[in-house]
Order: structure tokens, then C-alpha cells, then sequence
């Protein structure tokens, strides 16, 4: 196939690149300034700018982001700064036209847009004030919940309209985080009476009350604890009351928990003190009842405290007084009461006539004496006497003794000595050392014969005897320290 080539028409150049036309089209610098005032860079799409229009779509997002995340005033400012900017770059950039015209469409267009932008700001604006109203509101009336309910309607929206706002009720959100750990570590404090634990839930309310607006929210928690009291266990209630009691003053409304005190500690103090009654804790149920007394000595309670005290005064009294009986026994029959002298209060007083006595050591002559001077117990003598082993007393009469038998035919000569036998006397009703002494026992003397052992007929009798004592000798001997 071939083809023809035909001139170009006379007058006309050679075909190339157009020349570039400028833009005749109309302008509008109040449409421009109106659709930029939407932030979304209208105004430059309106005059087909599409590099400035992206470009302040693109400057809005940025801010936006920032402002959501960081929300902080000062992108706020920076996002009326750059609509401003655009407002008035875009006027200018409308007034440059040679052809500039109003055109209605556009400026209702851009108003429109920007009407529906500024119109959604601020409802979302206004939306985050109502909110701020009801975490307020739910604040001051110590509802954490309310304040986290309303917390949790927010949405981007909100953070674009207000965004420094939201930041406030996340900071009541953040009290209440705390407050409800510490209502927490109270709630498992309360049961065990826990004060270290009631120690640390304090402190965790101390930090949040030091802030003012926190005062409700605070009372808030520190009621429910408090609610919780008494225990059942009225001793569990007395360790809290106690804390309570003894916690120093803050200067806060933490120390208004003070003023449960009074209302709690009566019935809790006596109903520890009849529980440890019943446990026969005698000496924690008189203190406890003594306490009660102190505090409260008008309290209707305090009368059936000081009938307590009496009852565990009776008690302690008998356990103390099983207690020295149990020891004096043990003693006595262990034979080491005069190494050990121990009182038992109950025993009889010393009296004028007959003591009975409990006799331990020399069982050869304590045996002898009448059994009406003995204790049968420690708890029915006045005394105890203690009795060593026997030495030679007193020489009664010398005898001279001829042998019978064997190769000596002299004369044997012996002297008889009463029977001494150191003693000491205690009172039992005291354990005190009333009486140490050398009791010595008569007896006869020179028998008309004695014995002695002799080695292949050589031998004599030992030169000093005891007397030969008797029942009666015995009794008359110790009498003294029995019959006063």
C-alpha cells in the first residue's frame, strides 16, 4: 500500500508542540478561601491546584494524628494556624488569576463543606464537654465506675473536637485505677486483720487524697472499708481498732477512719474478752477487760467487763495457786524442796498449838512421830521440815565395859551422846526459812551390855555411842517445832 504525502496548507507551520495556552478559566478568591477554610484543601481543587491541595489535605491529616495522640493544646493552634494559612494563601493564589469572577455554586459548595466540618467539630466539641460534665459529676459523687463509663464513650471524634479535655477524665480514670487497688488491698486486709496490709492500703489512698478533686472518690473507698466492720471475730475487730487508733494523724480525711473507733471497740473489747474467757486465756481476757473498762468506764458494757475481770481474777488465782501445788509436791517427793524452797499460798497459817507439817530426810525418826503431826499433802500442812543426817549431841554418861571374852581383861570405857539432827522448817505458806536448828533426841544409856567386833579376840567397842532412842524420846524431840 503507498501513500501520498500532501503540503501543509500555506500559512499554517509545521505540525509540534502546542504553545502552552494560559488559564482563562474564572476565579473565585472567596470560594477558594471558603473551601480552604474546611482544612481539606477544597479551595485548591476548586481552581485545580491538586499540589496544594493534597499538600494541605495532607498538612491536616498529620496535625490531626498528632493532635489525637499527643493531645496537647498547642496542635489545636496549629491546625487554626494552618487554615488560616491556607485561607489566605489561597486568596492570593485566586487573586493572581487575570480572570477573576464570583461563581455562586462554588462559594455554596465550599461553605457548605466547610460549614459541615466546622459543624461536626464542634458538635463533637460540645460532646466532649457533656462527657467532662458527667465524669465530673460521677467524680464529685465518689462513682469511679461513672467516671470509667464516661471515659470509655470517647472516640476519635471527641479527641479531634477537644482532644486536651479527654485528657482530664483520664486522669480521674487513672485516680480511680488507684483507689480501687487500694479498696482492694483493704478488702483482703479486713478479714485477717492484716495492719500491714491495712498500712499499705492507707498509704496507696494518702497518695490520691493529697490531689482535692480525688476528696469523693477517696471517701468513696474508705467507706467500704469501714462498712465491713465489726468482724465476726471481735478480736480481729479489737487489732483493727487498735490500728486505727494508734495511726498518726495525716491532716487528711483518712483520719476520720478515727471516729469508727468509739463506735466499734466496746463490743468488740468485750466480746474478745468473753472469747478468750471461754479459751480460758485468763490473763488476755483480764487485759482486755481492763482496757474496756479504762476507755469506756460509763459504757453499759464496761459493767459486764468488770464482772469478766473478777472471773478471770478467780482463775488466774487458781491456776497460780494448781501451779505452786504442783511444784511443792514435786519438790517434796523429789526430796529437793530445802535445796529449792517453793511457796504454796493457800497453806494453812502458822498458828499457836499444833503445825502439821510435811517431814522429808531422817525417815528412822520421822517415822516415829504422830500422825496427826503430818501432812498427808502439801495443801493441808503449814510447814515443811526438812531433817539431815544424824551426828553425835550432847554426851549423856560415860560407862566403863568389861570384855567377856577374848585375851584383854580391861576396862572399855563408852560414852553415850544424844542423837542430833540438823533441821531446817519452812513455811509452806511462804516458802520462808522460819526456824534452822539441831534437833537432839534422849534416849538410855549404858546397857548392861554392848556389842562390838573383835579380829582373833583383839577388838573394843567404839568409845562414843548414841543413847538408845524410843518412840516417845523422838516425839519429845521434835514436838518443839511442831507445837508452837
Amino acid at each position: 500500500m503507498s501513500y501520498q504525502q500532501y503540503p501543509p496548507p500555506q500559512g499554517l507551520p509545521y505540525p509540534g508542540p502546542a504553545p502552552k495556552v494560559p488559564d482563562r478559566r474564572p476565579r473565585d478568591p472567596l470560594a477558594v478561601a471558603l473551601g480552604n477554610a474546611s482544612l481539606l484543601g477544597l479551595g485548591y481543587f476548586l481552581i485545580r491546584r491538586w499540589f496544594f491541595g493534597v499538600l494541605g489535605l495532607a498538612g491536616t491529616a498529620v496535625l490531626v494524628v498528632l493532635l489525637c495522640t499527643q493531645r496537647k493544646a498547642g496542635y489545636e493552634f496549629a491546625l487554626i494556624g494552618w487554615g488560616l494559612l491556607q485561607i489566605v494563601h489561597g486568596w492570593f493564589l485566586a487573586q493572581r488569576h487575570p480572570v477573576r469572577t464570583a461563581n455562586l455554586t462554588q462559594r455554596l459548595v465550599a461553605l457548605g463543606v466547610t460549614l459541615l466540618v466546622f459543624a461536626g467539630v464542634a458538635f463533637e466539641r460540645y460532646d466532649v464537654h457533656r462527657i467532662d460534665n458527667d465524669a465530673v459529676a460521677a467524680r464529685e459523687a465518689g462513682d469511679c465506675s461513672g467516671v470509667r463509663a464516661a471515659q470509655e464513650k470517647y472516640g476519635v471524634g471527641h479527641r479531634i473536637g477537644d482532644a486536651p479535655r479527654t485528657v482530664r477524665v483520664e486522669t480521674d480514670t487513672d485516680a480511680c485505677a488507684k483507689i480501687d487497688a487500694a479498696a482492694a488491698v483493704l478488702r483482703s486486709a479486713r478479714p485477717q486483720a492484716d495492719t500491714e496490709r491495712l498500712q499499705v492500703g492507707f498509704e496507696m489512698l494518702a497518695a490520691v487524697v493529697a490531689k482535692p478533686d480525688q476528696q469523693a472518690t477517696t471517701r468513696t473507698a474508705l467507706n467500704e472499708f469501714l462498712r465491713g466492720l465489726p468482724l465476726k471475730d471481735a478480736c480481729q475487730t479489737v487489732t483493727i481498732t487498735e490500728w486505727l487508733r494508734g495511726r498518726a494523724k495525716a491532716g487528711n480525711l483518712l483520719d476520720e477512719a478515727k471516729q469508727i473507733v468509739p463506735k466499734l471497740e466496746p463490743n468488740a473489747l468485750l466480746g474478745c474478752g468473753d472469747a478468750k474467757l471461754a479459751k480460758s486465756d485468763w490473763a488476755g481476757a483480764r487485759g482486755t477487760y481492763v482496757l474496756l473498762v479504762q476507755r469506756y468506764p460509763h459504757a453499759k458494757q464496761s459493767d459486764r467487763a468488770r464482772a469478766g475481770i473478777k472471773k478471770a481474777d478467780y482463775e488466774i488465782l487458781q491456776a497460780k495457786i494448781q501451779a505452786e501445788l504442783a511444784r511443792v509436791r514435786g519438790l517434796v517427793s523429789s526430796g529437793g524442796y530445802c535445796a529449792t524452797p517453793a511457796k504454796y499460798s493457800p497453806a494453812p497459817k502458822l498458828r499457836s498449838g499444833l503445825n502439821r507439817a510435811v517431814f522429808s530426810g531422817a525417815s528412822r525418826y520421822t517415822a516415829k512421830l504422830p500422825s496427826q503431826w503430818k501432812g498427808t499433802t502439801a495443801d493441808n500442812s503449814a510447814m515443811v521440815v526438812c531433817a539431815s543426817d544424824e551426828t553425835q549431841g550432847t554426851a549423856v554418861r560415860t560407862c566403863p565395859y568389861t570384855p567377856l571374852i577374848g585375851s584383854f581383861r580391861g576396862t572399855h570405857y563408852v560414852t553415850f551422846h544424844k542423837i542430833a539432827v540438823p533441821v531446817q522448817v519452812y513455811e509452806l505458806r511462804t516458802g520462808r526459812l522460819i526456824e534452822k536448828t539441831t534437833v537432839q533426841i534422849s534416849g538410855s544409856v549404858c546397857p548392861s551390855t554392848i556389842s562390838y567386833t573383835t579380829y582373833n579376840g583383839v577388838g573394843a567397842p567404839d568409845p562414843d555411842q548414841y543413847v538408845a532412842e524410843t518412840a516417845a524420846t523422838v516425839q519429845a524431840a521434835f514436838r518443839p517445832l511442831v507445837v508452837r
